[in-house]
């Protein structure tokens, strides 16, 4: 099929333009951290709302495509800058497309391009904090994309973006109470983004 911009109604075209597939997950403030997070996994349910997630598992469906031209990953500000740390530094990722590995590393060389740069925590007790809670800069700039190799996920193809631990898992440290962030801070949350150009069937 032929892709045609601005017209959904037509017979026999695509509807073709930009599109973010998002995931989080998370692991809560002083437990151990997995082995392998698997992102895009679990779709929305009871428990993963839109602002979770906004894909299927695992698959995209007929007669959909994507080109993905890039892989970032955002940590949520409510992260303790040491847990961040440790996770980048003892796990890394792989995108995989059907059985084979299109792109691998480690997450600080794939930021998101978003979420927040800084936060400043104010507290009369011991809870004043400074933190820089995000993975590179807020800015569609500072990703890494490859626009001239995309990876494509055709329909109904299994794909994984998986981080896994290459060298051990941590604990995570216990929440750090605060008069700004509520509940707290801490915990592992972390969510992974796929920006391309998706296709898809028309109107």
């Amino acid at each position: 099929m032929t892709p045609q911009s601005g017209n959904v109604f037509a017979s026999d075209v695509v509807d073709r333009g930009p599109w973010l597939f998002y995931d989080r997950l998370t692991t809560a403030a002083a437990a151990t951290t997995l082995g392998s997070y698997m992102f895009f996994s679990t779709p929305i349910s009871s428990t993963k709302t839109a602002s979770d997630t906004n894909l299927q598992a695992n698959r995209l469906p007929p007669p959909q495509a994507m080109s993905v031209q890039s892989v970032g990953f955002i940590f949520a500000p409510i992260m303790l800058f040491a847990d961040m740390w440790n996770f980048m530094k003892n796990y890394y990722f792989q995108f995989i497309i059907g059985s084979k590995v299109f792109a691998q590393g480690p997450l600080h060389l794939y930021p998101g391009g978003g979420g927040i740069s800084a936060a400043l925590a104010t507290n009369s007790g011991t809870a004043a904090m400074l933190q820089v809670v995000n993975n590179g800069d807020p800015s569609l700039l500072a990703c890494r994309r490859f626009p001239d190799y995309p990876r494509i996920i055709p329909a109904n193809v299994f794909f994984g973006l998986n981080v896994i631990s290459g060298a051990s898992t941590f604990t995570l440290a216990a929440t750090v109470a605060s008069t700004v962030v509520s509940p707290a801070y801490g915990g592992l949350d972390v969510m992974a983004v796929l920006d391309g150009i998706l296709d898809r069937e028309v109107q």
